[in-house]
């Protein structure tokens, strides 16, 4: 009788973290939403690099500077998820 050997077990197949619909969502917008905040703050740091800005109109030199900061905090948080997103879809 002849020997035979049980053919090697297949590797296992790649993790594939299969995404939610919202997930998959966040993944292909969120680029484009960093990259509009991006001109959000560049835009806003122009403004605020007037020096005369504060002495010519201090409540707007506030509001920019409110939403400078939240379009930082949004873009900075944009990124994290977007880095998360990247890890499960890269695996």
């Amino acid at each position: 009788s002849k020997d035979t050997q049980a053919a090697p077990s297949p590797p296992p197949p790649p993790k594939s973290t299969k995404l939610s619909y919202k997930d998959q969502r966040d993944y292909e917008l969120l680029p484009a939403r960093i990259e509009e905040l991006e001109k959000l703050i560049a835009n806003g740091e122009a403004a605020l690099a007037d020096p005369q800005l504060y002495s010519r109109d201090p409540d707007k030199f506030g509001r920019i500077s409110r939403s400078l900061e939240l379009a930082r905090q949004e873009k900075d948080q944009a990124e994290e998820r977007w880095l998360e997103l990247a890890e499960l879809v890269e695996g």
